[in-house]
């Protein structure tokens, strides 16, 4: 590995709270063979990962030709795609109930929080993007209260579909 490389990987390791998700996901990722639970966490983390990396230091910190609305689009395809993948391989290992789980926390807005808490930005007070969710879809633009209630919502409804 080239001194370059490691110092780039080291540039975002250490970019705001990456290492942390990171860190997180390394723990989680090991124990959810213990506690299956634990998938959702992991799930939740990777998705996170994925997203800063994607989004935050691909589309936002870049510059290109290309319209932002079609490279945005581009993006929650393959995000949508890599989501759906990283679901169904929890569903392989701990079962279906982790893996709509998954597809529950999601839906209710917990990795978009975690977005903003593991890059250190303020939580928007209205969310104008989220009308795919339960809330969005009923009230579209939602609060940032809103949001967080969902998003608890949506983790109890995944622990209980687990357990039930």
């Amino acid at each position: 590995m080239s001194g370059t490389l490691l110092k780039e990987l080291i540039e975002i390791f250490r970019y705001r709270l990456v290492s942390l998700n990171i860190i997180l996901l390394i723990v989680s990722s090991l124990t959810m063979f213990n506690y299956k639970i634990v998938s959702l966490v992991t799930f939740a983390l990777i998705i996170n990962i994925y997203d800063i990396l994607g989004y935050h230091f691909t589309l936002i910190r870049r510059n290109t030709q290309v319209p932002e609305k079609v490279i945005v689009r581009a993006y929650r395809i393959h995000q949508l795609l890599f989501e759906i993948l990283i679901a169904v391989f929890i569903g392989f290992l701990f079962g279906w109930q982790y893996s709509i789980s998954c597809g529950v926390i999601k839906w209710f807005g917990l990795q978009d929080l975690l977005y903003y808490l593991i890059l250190r930005q303020p939580i928007p007070q209205k969310f104008t993007w989220m009308k795919w969710t339960p809330f969005g879809i009923i009230k579209g633009d939602l609060s940032k209260f809103e949001v967080i209630f969902q998003a608890v919502i949506g983790i109890i409804i995944a622990i209980l579909i687990i357990i039930l």
